[in-house]
């Protein structure tokens, strides 16, 4: 069955292009499945039943986990079994019933308009990157977008005349507004500081990062924290924080 997971997880990062973040989960979730049922004495995909995954949910309830940790392993195994399912090695879904648990949604955190003001005040310059920062943290905190839509913006997809940006994430389509003081950032960024960070090089990627390339969101909540620091800000202050505001 490993080898099964391993095959699955090669496939989603090929095909879905998945980060190395999901990536790593979908491989822990998976294998911690594999090595339950290895303990009672099935090895073989084909033999687990959805009693078996049944099974496996109450042992994960067991051991204390969250909802929201089962209800990720709960997506990480319909995935895989569809997967399955779908190249033949299983006949039937056993997957299909299971039911994530009930997640209690509570309020998203948020940073205070103190320290938001704190935060973009750093990032004052005329060099490339001060100006790609300042834009990109002026434009979450302006228009809430989450930070994979911010990473993931084309140039084509900020409208400045009439003052909106398009987002184009997992198959959903967005227009958000931009405030005045995020088009001043984005002004001063197009026109003095993203063709300095390309170095020549054809991109449509409106936020490259030092190398020219498409910015991760790991790399931006690196920028962010940098900046809070710099702040003097006490605590964390996130993308998801900032966002929130």
């Amino acid at each position: 069955m490993e080898n099964k997971v391993l095959n699955y997880v090669e496939y989603l990062k090929k095909e879905k292009g998945i980060s190395v973040n999901t990536e790593m989960a979908y491989r822990r979730d998976l294998m911690k499945l594999v090595r339950y049922f290895e303990s009672q004495g099935i090895t073989e995909v084909d033999r687990i039943t959805a009693t078996n995954l049944n099974s496996y949910m109450l042992h994960m309830e067991k051991q204390g986990l969250t909802n929201t940790t089962i209800s990720r392993n709960v997506a990480s195994i319909k995935g895989f079994f569809q997967y399955l399912q779908r190249q033949g090695m299983i006949q039937e879904d056993v997957s299909a019933s299971l039911a994530s648990p009930k997640i209690e949604r509570r309020a998203p955190k948020s940073a205070s308009k103190e320290d938001v003001k704190k935060v973009l005040a750093v990032p004052t310059g005329k060099t490339p990157k001060l100006l790609r920062d300042k834009a990109m943290i002026e434009l979450l905190y302006s228009t809430g977008i989450m930070v994979e839509e911010l990473v993931s913006l084309k140039v084509d997809d900020i409208n400045m005349e009439l003052g909106y940006l398009q987002c184009h994430f997992e198959n959903n389509q967005n227009a958000y507004p931009i405030d005045r003081q995020s088009q001043r950032a984005m002004r001063a960024y197009l026109k003095n500081g993203r063709d300095k960070l390309l170095k020549g090089n054809e991109s449509d990627v409106l936020f490259p990062n030092i190398s020219g390339k498409k910015m991760s969101r790991q790399g931006f909540w690196k920028i962010l924290k940098g900046y809070a620091a710099k702040a003097g800000i006490k605590g964390t202050i996130t993308p998801s924080m900032l966002r929130h505001s």
